[in-house]
């Protein structure tokens, strides 16, 4: 490959990462905020039960382990939050877990814009690299979601074949009984172009399949050793 091309495809990906990012950052902030909450109300809890004329030091005690262990966990929450697109620890991660880590993190967003998530990963176990799965499965799920006119199921399947592990995400018409928002509404930044998430899975080594109602990743038996 020509030193240019390499070049060019080194900055699309770039490009399509903080694409990806900016669209992702409401979520993050959203989920960080949450972590943090519960540390806030527990220390005003503390503060006042320590201004109390004869305060229960036993159980001051057990507030503040309880608190240590709140603020231990807040810190490790809001360190993936933070490198989700480049983890600190890039270490293999069942396609299950990764499916249902990326699905919690923008479900309220496309909740709100009417969509209904199915993950139907459950039964696969092949572990890939987090960085991967984080940033190629879901800028395709948010690229299939913004290309939608309206709401819809969005059904999450993977498959075993031959050494390939698959991921295909569906677009489903609601059922008559669910509610159907006229429009798909983008509220943040842009929407997501298949362009963008071609240039990340070429990036990673993933080979993609799109069409209007589906996109379909497929991993290679080697593609372990694929690092950028």
């Amino acid at each position: 490959m020509p030193i240019e091309i390499f070049h060019l495809n080194e900055r699309l990906a770039e490009a399509a990462r903080y694409a990806l990012m900016r669209r992702l950052m409401p979520a993050i902030r959203h989920h960080i905020a949450g972590t943090l909450q519960p540390i806030g109300m527990m220390s005003a809890m503390l503060e006042k039960r320590i201004m109390a004329a004869n305060p229960d030091m036993v159980q001051l005690g057990k507030n503040m382990r309880a608190l240590n262990a709140l603020s231990r966990d807040a810190a490790a929450i809001s360190l993936s939050l933070m490198t989700w697109l480049t983890p600190k620890d890039n270490d293999l991660i069942a396609v299950s877990s990764a499916v249902e880590e990326s699905l919690g993190l923008i479900a309220t967003e496309l909740s709100f814009r009417g969509f209904v998530l199915i993950n139907k990963t459950a039964d696969v176990s092949t572990k890939l690299p987090t960085a991967v799965l984080r940033s190629v499965f879901t800028a395709s799920l948010i690229a299939l979601t913004d290309a939608a006119r309206h709401a819809a199921q969005v059904v999450i399947a993977a498959s075993q074949e031959a050494d390939i592990t698959q991921l295909k995400i569906s677009i489903v018409p609601l059922e008559a009984a669910q509610p159907v928002l006229v429009e798909n509404h983008i509220s943040s930044y842009r929407a997501l172009q298949w362009d963008d998430v071609r240039a990340l899975a070429d990036a990673e080594g993933v080979q993609l399949h799109h069409a209007p109602d589906f996109v379909q990743l497929a991993f290679a038996p080697d593609f372990t050793c694929i690092r950028r």
